[in-house]
């Protein structure tokens, strides 16, 4: 190079030849693994897999959650349609979680830690495989099939959308067949979203833990969003020690799966011995109720969230699912008390039903006239569309015209009200 060029481009500041360049893979810069996390090498006959195992004693406690608690799962069971799940021994329970390198899936994605929890006779045992390298996969589902073998069950969150199809797909390009398709499969997301939804703004495993289960991480977690960046930068750098923030995000996964696994348990079979004071949590377990059969124990929940007041959203919403339930069950009176209660708040819906409910159940048209003019009342104070002010009012002027002849025919005729009457409206 040209002296004086080259003293130009230092004078500009640019670096030139390779005394700056810093080399990659000093062995200053690696960590090994095994140097930050305590673990052993569990071998296979594909290779050897970081294996890192952990025991907690019996009286081990989660958050609010207790892990030597007897737990009725029937319900949780019979959601899941696992109609047979409170007969398996808690030790053929197996819960699963992973660290991956993306959450986009396809065949680029790969789950480079793998954490698995389970009851054993002394406490509850967790372990996590961890790849050094992506060589290692192979290694790993091998280890991860040998203990999976003796369960039943794996138990995930939101692991029906992405983690067992992730691994169901690393094992076909390992050329390996995956277990889980012959395992039942429990995906505890779904539930929390159900129970949850009315009260919590978010359902991740996280918030979960922290709103419901009263745990709280130390300084050593790492946000899941951070986790694949930090695996990349593991593997070219080598230094290993930015891991043990992700062992620990994984480890309290596992544990917060499992206590969470116990508490819905708990609050299927027995919500109001947890769940008292929070009606939000309790109308969405009556629901739950209603749509499994259980009515009494639907009515029940109804009842006392509505005496314990609700917001007004969910105080009219739980009014109308109640009285259809009465209604479905044929309590006429209940199911009349609760529309009138709707109306008494201006509610327009609940004026019709009670309009009906008169007209071909009750045969009192005089009231059904009443109700019918007050949902006109209400229609002419509420702001919405005009095509559908018009079709509600066409439809009450249908009915109010029909009374309007029952009542002029009842002198001549008052036996059951003809079909030919009736075409209108018998829902």
């Amino acid at each position: 190079m040209d002296h004086s060029l080259l003293d130009r481009l230092k004078s500009l500041g640019v670096q030139v030849g390779t005394s700056q360049v810093k080399k990659p893979g000093k062995s200053s810069d690696r960590v090994p693994i095994d140097k930050v996390i305590d673990g052993t090498e569990h071998t296979t006959p594909f290779g050897s897999a970081f294996l890192a195992d952990e025991r907690f004693p019996t009286d081990y406690q989660h958050g609010l959650i207790p892990f030597n608690q007897t737990v009725d799962f029937s319900l949780l069971g019979e959601w899941a349609g696992y109609p047979t799940l409170n007969e398996k021994p808690a030790d053929q329970f197996i819960f699963l979680d992973t660290e991956t390198t993306g959450l986009a899936g396809g065949t680029g994605t790969f789950a480079f830690m793998i954490g698995l929890g389970w009851w054993q006779a002394d406490g509850f045992r967790l372990q996590q495989f961890f790849l050094r390298e992506p060589a290692e996969e192979t290694a790993v589902l091998a280890a991860l099939d040998e203990v999976l073998t003796p369960f039943q069950t794996v138990v995930t969150y939101n692991g029906k959308s992405f983690d067992i199809p992730l691994l169901n797909a690393r094992h076909i390009l390992s050329a390996f067949q995956s277990p889980f398709p012959g395992m039942k499969h429990v995906d505890l997301l779904a539930l929390s979203r159900r129970i949850w939804r009315n009260r919590l703004p978010s359902r991740s495993l996280g918030s979960i833990e922290h709103d419901i289960l009263a745990v709280s991480r130390s300084e050593e977690e790492i946000p899941g969003w951070m986790i694949p960046e930090m695996y990349f930068n593991y593997l070219k750098s080598g230094d290993s020690r930015p891991m043990a923030g992700v062992f620990y995000h994984n480890r309290i996964d596992i544990l917060s799966l499992a206590a969470l696994f116990l508490h819905q348990s708990n609050l299927l079979s027995s919500p109001m011995d947890w769940l008292s004071t929070e009606g939000l949590d309790l109308i969405a377990i009556a629901k739950l109720y209603d749509e499994t059969g259980r009515r009494d124990q639907a009515v029940q929940l109804y009842e006392h969230s509505l005496s314990l007041g609700l917001p007004r959203p969910f105080f009219i919403q739980t009014l109308y699912r109640y009285a259809d339930l009465a209604r479905k069950e044929l309590s006429f009176n209940q199911a009349v008390n609760l529309w009138q209660k709707a109306a008494d708040v201006q509610e327009l819906p609940a004026c019709v039903e009670l309009a009906k409910y008169y007209e071909h159940q009750a045969r009192e048209y005089e009231t059904a006239l009443y109700w019918t003019q007050k949902a006109f009342e209400i229609l002419d104070t509420q702001a919405q569309p005009l095509y559908l002010k018009k079709l509600m009012q066409s439809e009450l002027q249908k009915r109010q015209a029909r009374l309007q002849r029952k009542l002029n025919n009842r002198g001549s005729y008052t036996g059951p009200v003809g079909p030919e009457e009736d075409t209108h409206e018998q829902s």
